[in-house]
């Protein structure tokens, strides 16, 4: 199942499903507790390391869940999805394990320096589209012109629920968590995450958080359907693009999510420089989002457990440089 879903998911399932499937693949990312970020909320403040997963993101989690799904027959007829890069990457090394490769198609913004690092990664890449939704458009319509598997990088139920083993991780690992929060693109992340999280513990407050500069989910809880909305250039590019017209991830997101951030450009690039200067760690903009979001308000917080997703670490040395200096 894909678009379209009208019955109601069983978003539990889905993840322990996506377990069963991925788990010899997954690395179990590691909950790191924040010393700074801590004592500025006078509570506790864990970092979900999942940009310490394979190929450097959360991405790969619903990959490999929706890829280890497929028969031979399947990916004999080969494989088209469309990414920002994360996912493209996480399709790749997916397929590597399978013995395939696969096509990506990527919008024109698409960072230099990601489309390279795809290619080296033996992608048949093709750029089409000024921006991400565009391009998920086009490969959607080639797939289905050209009788090949269209893998969506958020609307299947698999990939949603590859992508909540995030979360079941969380619950493991803090079970008294009290507030999540989750950078949304797509909504796969927090979706399938969420949906874990509210199960385990019905009363976790699960917050979203987007840039500013492409608030395509917001707007579309804000409208009560999908909408598409101008987007505009961010350091969270990972989370830039519109969504399918169809995408279970909107019901999914009204239901789990309890609240909704956007965040500045500026605000961004502080949560990455903090990511490096308190924790050493490099991070891309998506990943820093939870970051910002608790720097901005974090009375919000206070005396709360608290865990942020620090959801991927692949940006170009050039831009990294140019925001920590």
């Amino acid at each position: 199942m894909t678009g379209g879903q009208t019955k109601r998911l069983d978003v539990r399932q889905l993840v322990l499903d996506a377990e069963e499937r991925s788990r010899t693949y997954l690395v179990t990312t590691p909950l790191e507790y924040s010393p700074y970020l801590s004592a500025l909320v006078d509570g506790e403040v864990w970092l979900k390391l999942d940009l310490m997963q394979r190929t450097g993101s959360f991405k790969f989690r619903g990959a490999v869940s929706k890829i280890m799904s497929l028969s031979e027959e399947q990916l004999d007829r080969g494989i088209v999805t469309a990414s920002t890069g994360n996912y493209a990457l996480a399709v790749a090394e997916a397929m590597r394990l399978r013995g395939r490769s696969a096509t990506i198609y990527v919008a024109r913004d698409i960072d230099p320096e990601r489309l390279e690092l795809l290619r080296a990664r033996g992608l048949h890449v093709v750029i089409d589209g000024d921006e991400a939704g565009v391009a998920e458009k086009r490969a959607r319509q080639a797939a289905e012109e050209e009788g090949r598997i269209y893998v969506s990088p958020y609307n299947d139920p698999l990939v949603v629920g590859g992508q909540g083993t995030c979360g079941l991780e969380i619950a493991r690992q803090l079970p008294n968590v009290e507030s999540v929060v989750v950078a949304c693109g797509g909504g796969g992340l927090i979706a399938g995450s969420a949906g874990w999280l509210k199960f385990h513990s019905p009363d976790v407050e699960i917050i979203a958080v987007s840039p500013a500069n492409s608030p395509v989910m917001y707007e579309s809880l804000k409208a009560g359907h999908v909408v598409e909305s101008a987007t505009a250039p961010t350091l969270a590019d990972t989370c830039a693009g519109n969504l399918d017209l169809d995408s279970i991830t909107l019901a999914l997101c009204q239901e789990y999510v309890d609240d909704f951030v956007l965040l500045t450009e500026d605000e961004i690039a502080r949560g990455i420089r903090l990511l490096f200067e308190e924790h050493r760690l490099v991070a891309e903009g998506s990943a820093a989002l939870g970051v910002a979001a608790l720097c901005r308000s974090p009375e919000r917080f206070r005396g709360k457990k608290v865990v942020l997703v620090v959801c991927g670490r692949n940006i170009g040395l050039e831009l990294f440089r140019r925001i920590v200096a």
